[in-house]
């Protein structure tokens, strides 16, 4: 290959990955990180009602406030058997910019019953081949949660062994953190290896009690 043609390779390359990875925060030459399941993950402490505190920037995301996540079973008599169990997820904001409550509605799948790693899918009239590929459906991680007070939720994905993108969910029980609690949650990121400084402070004033 000239000198000419490996310039030109090299540029293409950036312009891909510039493209690829456009408004995500961190990304990153190959694969996304390996992180194990949760140890000793219980996830019926992880149903009810979610606030999002903190998150690394998402462009999708730019104009919305107020989020809330909403984990149920997906079918009930599944909670007490525990077998195939699927969780329906409600996820819920408001437009900062027009004012209007929008409200998605998916499963998720954990790879177990005792695992912390699940695949999320939007519910939709789309065929399954193409609500897999729908902007948000994809695999999703709660690397660590006390369930009492956050859950640090975790998607990343892959452009085959090129590089990969990431993002991070910091969940609350309410829609702030005391100190200690926000301390707890950003030395757990350290020991991932995730930097606290990529995080931004959810857009939690004025939101109304129920959307």
């Amino acid at each position: 290959m000239g000198r000419q043609s490996l310039v030109s390779s090299v540029w293409l390359l950036s312009g891909v990955l510039s493209l690829t990875f456009a408004g995500a925060n961190a990304y990153g030459f190959g694969r996304c990180p390996n992180y194990p399941s949760m140890p000793k993950f219980n996830m019926s402490r992880v149903l009810g009602h979610w606030f999002e505190v903190e998150r690394s920037f998402y462009l999708p995301e730019i104009a919305s406030g107020c989020t809330t996540f909403q984990f149920e079973p997906y079918n009930k008599a599944e909670l007490s058997k525990f077998a195939n169990f699927k969780l329906a997820v409600a996820i819920k904001n408001i437009n900062r910019i027009t004012g209007n409550p929008n409200v998605n509605i998916g499963y998720a799948t954990p790879e177990n019953s005792r695992s912390s790693i699940m695949d999320f899918k939007f519910t939709t009239r789309f065929p399954e081949v193409i609500a897999r590929l729908l902007p948000g459906s994809g695999k999703y991680q709660v690397l660590y949660t006390d369930y009492d007070n956050f859950a640090i939720l975790w998607s990343c994905g892959s452009i085959g062994s090129l590089g990969h993108s990431d993002q991070i969910w910091i969940l609350g029980r309410g829609r702030d953190f005391e100190v200690d609690i926000r301390s707890k949650v950003y030395d757990v990121l350290k020991r991932l290896s995730l930097d606290p400084e990529r995080l931004i402070i959810s857009k939690n004033k004025n939101c109304p009690e129920a959307l």
